[in-house]
Formats: C-alpha cells, sequence, structure tokens
C-alpha cells in the first residue's frame, strides 16, 4: 500500500482544502495519506470522514517542539507547541501514537538534529520533498541510526503530493516502527517542484 505521510492543508500553511487532498490522493492512485498540519489537528480531523477500507486516512500533526519538527501520527488531540521534543514524543506516546522527527537536518527548516540519535523517536524523516538543503546526507545518517527511517512530500498543494511515498502494509503505523517500509522518490517530479521552490525562496531574498 503506498502512502504519502506529510501533507499540509489550508489549516496551517497548505493550499488545499483536506477534501480536495483526499480526491487528488486517490486519484492518483494512492492507499493513503497523513495530513499534518503544524501545531493544528482540524484539518487531519476533517480528513477523517474519507477513511475507508479502500483508503487510509492517518490522523496527525507536525507539532513545532523548542529543538525543532516532529510528526505525530495516529493521535487526534493537538499536542501544545514549544515544549521539548521529549515532551512531544512521550505525548505521542501516551495517545497511542509514533513520533517521527520531520526532515531532522533541514538547513532552512527547524528539525531536531542530532537528537535522533539520543530521545525516543520511532523514526527519523531523512527524505523530504521541500529539503533543499541539508547538514548530512541520509546514506550517513543511517550508518549510526538505529531507528527506522521514513519519507514524506511535505507537500504544501496537491501537485507535490507523492513526490516521496512508502510502501507500508495495512497497519502502517506498525509498519513504520518495525521498519518495514520502502521509501519511493518521485524524482522527476522531486526535481521540479525544488526548482519552483528554490526560485520563489531567491525571489524572496531579493525583496
Amino acid at each position: 500500500m503506498k502512502f504519502d505521510i506529510h501533507i499540509h492543508s489550508r489549516f496551517s500553511d497548505g493550499r488545499n482544502t483536506p477534501r480536495e487532498i483526499v480526491r487528488y490522493a486517490k486519484k492518483i492512485g494512492l492507499d493513503g495519506i497523513a495530513i499534518t498540519d503544524h501545531d493544528e489537528i482540524e484539518g487531519s480531523l476533517r480528513a477523517m470522514k474519507y477513511n475507508s477500507d479502500n483508503f487510509t486516512v492517518i490522523p496527525g500533526i507536525e507539532v513545532s517542539a523548542i529543538e525543532g519538527h516532529i510528526l505525530c501520527l495516529g493521535i487526534t488531540e493537538k499536542i501544545e507547541s514549544k515544549i521539548p521534543a521529549r515532551e512531544v514524543i512521550e505525548r505521542t506516546h501516551e495517545l497511542g501514537g509514533i513520533a517521527i522527527a520531520a526532515h531532522p537536518y533541514d538547513l532552512i527548516r527547524s528539525g531536531v538534529g542530532d537528537l535522533i540519535f539520543s530521545l525516543n523517536f520511532d523514526a527519523a524523516e531523512l527524505y523530504n520533498g521541500r529539503t533543499l538543503i541539508t547538514r548530512n546526507r541520509p546514506s550517513d545518517v543511517m550508518r549510526n541510526l538505529n531507528i527506522p527511517v521514513v519519507g514524506g512530500s511535505d507537500a504544501h498543494s496537491i501537485e507535490e503530493i507523492a513526490t516521496i511515498t512508502m510502501i507500508l502494509d495495512n497497519d502502517p503505523l506498525e509498519s513504520i516502527r518495525r521498519g518495514d517500509v520502502e521509501i519511493v522518490i518521485n524524482d522527476k517530479k522531486l526535481n521540479l517542484i525544488k526548482s519552483y521552490i528554490l526560485r520563489r525562496f531567491k525571489n524572496f531574498l531579493e525583496l
């Protein structure tokens, strides 16, 4: 089953509604998604009404911890932002979910960095569709990492969905916990998206 576990909706800084996201994900052949808005869970909860036997919607949120961003999947309650990463992870586990370090080595956006080696993360998102510059190559990090490695598009518009996906089994959270994942990168689509984001970033710097 093919999933994109890192998507943003209008409830944070994405362009599309949960309904539009689900409709597009089905259209392009995904079996499931997670909407993970920044510090807001309402978009994810609204997407849950489209969960079915044929399409899985994983509830989730991207929490801005003090040290960086954390994807919290499998939870239906909002977790407070601007608290230590350790507390975000503990709260996620209390709620029955999994905690994933989002883009940990991104040089532009906030990631938890080497805390992936010392905190009780369930996985690390070393492959992210919006990471332009990273401090460490995934292959270098993986040599010493004892938790699963995952990937997600980090889509902020429906066109970005599925730049990076994962093949998971019919229990996606448990599949991630076990590290039973296959990361699929759509290089052509990913390069187009990254070129677009880089142009926008350069235009912003020139303002």
